[in-house]
Order: C-alpha cells, then structure tokens, then sequence
C-alpha cells in the first residue's frame, strides 16, 4: 500500500502546548561541517594528491568534468563521513560543505553539478587493467600498494630504531558470485580472505586475498614488499614481524631469518610440544591444586618440526591451568634468549598484538571496508583502498591533532560522530565562505585546539 507523506512538512506530536512541524528548508546547510578538519589533515601531507597519481587517465580532455584527483578526494571524504554507498553522491554532490572540502563549489558547465554522482564514481571504482569504452580511467595498484608505506615513513621525522610490523588476516563476507568466490571452514561462510599489515596504528597494507589461499603462504610478498621499501629509505632499522599461529610458515620464517628481520608467531600446539613440557605443566597443575588459584608458568626452548620446518628455532610455551582446565600456548621467535625472558615475551609482547584486531574492526565496522560487492577482486581490491585511504586520514587527524583530548583514543566511528557531524550553514559571499555551526556544540574544545593544531602544522610546511 503506498504510503502518503507531505514533502514539505513532517508533523509531530504537539509538545510544550505546540505543534511541532518538521522540514528540510534549512537553505544551504550540511551535516559534516566537522569534515573542514579531515581536509585540512589531506591538505597537509598531500594524500589525495597523492592516492590520484596512482590513477592514468585515458579520458579526452575536451570532456572532462571531474579530475581524477576530485574523484579521489570526494570517495574518500565520503566514506570518512559514513556515507559507504555510491548511491549516497547523488544527494552529496550538491553538498556545500563537501563541495568546499573538494575545491568545487560549483560546475563548470552549467548542466553540472560541482560534484560527480554515483555512476562517474562507480566507473573509477571499475578501473580495469586497461582503458575500455567505459572505464578509461586505470588505476596502478602497485603504485597505491606502496603509496601507504611511503606515506607512513613521511611521518616520521627520523628513522626509529626498531618498528613492529602486525599481519593478520579476517574474513570478508560475499553474499553475491563475485569472482574469487570461495568458502573457508573456519569461518563457516563464503568470504575474501583480506590481509592487513599495520605498525601501531599505521596502515601499511590492505590486500584482498581469496579464502582458498592459505594467508600464512601469501603475506611473503606483501612482507617482503614492505620490508624492502622501508629499508631503501632506514636502511638500519630494526625490524620485528609478529602474528598469529597462521603466520608461522617455514617459508616467511626463513625468509626473515635470511633477510635479518626478526619474527615472532604463535604456534599451534602438538603431542610432541605438549610431551616437551610436560613437566612444567604437571608442576604448575599441583600448584594450582595446593593454592586454589590459577597458575602459570613459562619455558624457552630449542625445537624443529619432523618435516615442516628446514631449521631449529626457539620456542617458547605458556603452561597455565585454571579450574581444573589446561591453557598451553607457544610462539616461535627468532628473539634470543638473553634479550627478553618468557613470560616478557609472551605476554608482553606477543599478547599487545591484539590490539590490531581493534584496528580491523575500525577498518570493516567504521569505514566499509568490507563493502566488496563488486563482481571482480580488481575493483573490490580499489574499494578496500578506498576504506583504508579513508582510515588513513582519520588516524592522521587523531595523531596530529587530537592528542591529550577526550578523543585521543578514539576509534574512527567516535571522531566521525564527535567531532565530523555538526550540523552547518553555508553562505558565501565575494570574498568569503562562512561556516556557521550551532553555539551548543559539545566538542568545541577538541575542535578549536584541532584546528589551532593543524594551523600551526600547515604553516610549519
């Protein structure tokens, strides 16, 4: 049954003995006025700039509305803001406030409007290996591959002494026939298989990967890529590899060995490693009998699979039990023993890689990372990009300006719904672009020292 609804008025229930009438005759308005600092953070280190070299266009010139860098620029501002659908641009492109972060107040034809709706999205989005009748608009996903290494170096102002390289792998759900397809059996479902690299909160790589590929196999290239590009511009730099038990491969573990790069993974327990501690584990067993508490202990060894592994390499295990119940865990690390005793290693070293699971889910719950609905892995591989580029801002408006305030800690979701989504009025004139935010905004503090902040950072440049 079709609905009646008045398109110029919304009524509601009187409230205060008056009648409440909502409607969208605001003028020009926007949501995401807190977005003036995201382009700021862009401005600053020339990201969007940068992400649309990675792009050749073969359009001709004579007809082109919207370059590349706008294209860039719009998608990743989007998605920082929470709008994960193309579909959303047909209402944003006539968006002041998103049309003053991206440089275009207007067309510059007069049946255009200052922004690109979905369908020029969706045709960069498509970028194929080569230009077609639709898509000329090619991306290098090489050149994007390396993009966020060298981004994450520019941070730095020196070379650190030793840096902490996260692998992990999560599953991306498909629910269509999209190429790739494939189902994976521990996480029950069809899904990619997408692999990230981070060093604390920096994202270095994102790569989507079919669930049929064993992970641990494949983050050889994506390591070695990595590796080899930081060490062209720190060439002493220390270098720690860590993850899960997924990870621990003869293959990457030799190469690290090989490359002097030291790695540290879980490893999956056996009958042969439980036998190597099992009188560790019966003396912690009676300890937690005799005091009613939990109990753990810690040993280091050296050991070498029957077949799997080409050389010794030390191990080292958790022996806990609680309630009656036995915890084992072992890692593997090329680490010596004199540098760090077991229990530092493990749990103060190994166990902080959780964290990055913390920064997935801000990558797939906060910015759509899994938005992989495409029907080919080159076009889903740029949407991830897309996600992580979008990330990538975010993080960089938190460190650079965000810092000893209530969102220092922040995940991405938060900074978006704190300090990104205020409500503006617009209005221009000859000279100026007034932005006009409501009196009773909460995050006034964080937003003014924000943009002190990044004044300050911008004339430093």
């Amino acid at each position: 049954m079709q609905t009646e609804c008045s398109a110029g008025a919304y009524e509601f229930p009187a409230s205060c003995g008056r009648r409440v009438v909502a409607r969208f005759d605001g003028g020009r308005m926007s949501s995401d006025g807190g977005v003036i600092l995201v382009k700021q953070v862009d401005d600053s280190l020339g990201f969007s700039r940068r992400f649309a070299a990675c792009f050749r266009d073969e359009r001709h010139p004579a007809f082109v509305e919207y370059r590349v860098e706008d294209l860039v620029r719009q998608r990743i501002m989007g998605l920082a803001l929470g709008y994960e659908d193309l579909n959303d641009h047909d209402a944003l492109r006539h968006d002041p406030v998103m049309g003053l972060v991206s440089g275009r107040l207007s067309g510059s034809r007069a049946n255009c409007a200052a922004l690109a709706g979905k369908s020029t999205l969706n045709r960069l989005e498509r970028s194929g290996q080569q230009a077609d009748r639709y898509c000329r608009i090619i991306a290098d996903h090489e050149a994007l591959a390396t993009l966020f290494v060298t981004l994450f170096m520019d941070q730095h102002e020196r070379a650190p002494a030793r840096i902490v390289l996260d692998v992990d792998a999560t599953d991306d759900r498909i629910h269509g026939h999209q190429e790739g397809r494939a189902f994976h059996g521990y996480y029950g479902h069809n899904c990619y298989l997408p692999l990230y690299v981070f060093c604390g909160d920096h994202l270095l790589s994102a790569t989507l990967r079919t669930a049929d590929r064993d992970p641990g196999k494949e983050a050889l290239a994506d390591i070695r890529r990595i590796v080899e590009q930081i060490r062209s511009r720190w060439p002493r730099v220390r270098i720690l590899v860590r993850g899960d038990s997924g990870f621990a491969r003869d293959s990457l573990m030799t190469w690290c060995e090989d490359n002097h790069v030291d790695f540290l993974f879980g490893l999956a327990g056996n009958t042969r490693l439980y036998d190597r501690i099992a009188s560790l584990s019966a003396e912690v067993r009676d300890e937690a009998a005799t005091t009613g508490r939990a109990a753990r202990g810690f040993a280091s060894f050296d050991w070498i699979t029957k077949d799997s592994w080409t050389r010794r390499r030390r191990v080292v295990a958790k022996v806990e039990w609680r309630h009656g119940n036995r915890y084992h865990r072992f890692i593997v690390t090329t680490l010596p023993q004199g540098m760090s005793d077991p229990r530092h290693l493990y749990e103060q070293i190994y166990c902080a890689r959780g964290d990055m699971e913390n920064r997935i889910k801000e990558c797939q719950m906060d910015l759509f990372s899994d938005r992989t609905s495409s029907h080919t892995i080159r076009a889903n591989q740029l949407r991830l990009w897309f996600s992580a580029a979008a990330y990538v801002l975010l993080t960089a408006l938190q460190r650079l300006a965000l810092g000893q305030t209530s969102l220092e800690t922040a995940t991405c979701g938060t900074i978006r719904a704190r300090l990104l989504k205020i409500a503006t009025r617009v209005t221009l004139s000859v000279r100026r672009i007034v932005l006009s935010m409501p009196d009773m905004f909460p995050c006034q503090h964080e937003f003014a020292l924000a943009h002190a902040r990044l004044r300050r950072l911008r004339q430093a440049i």
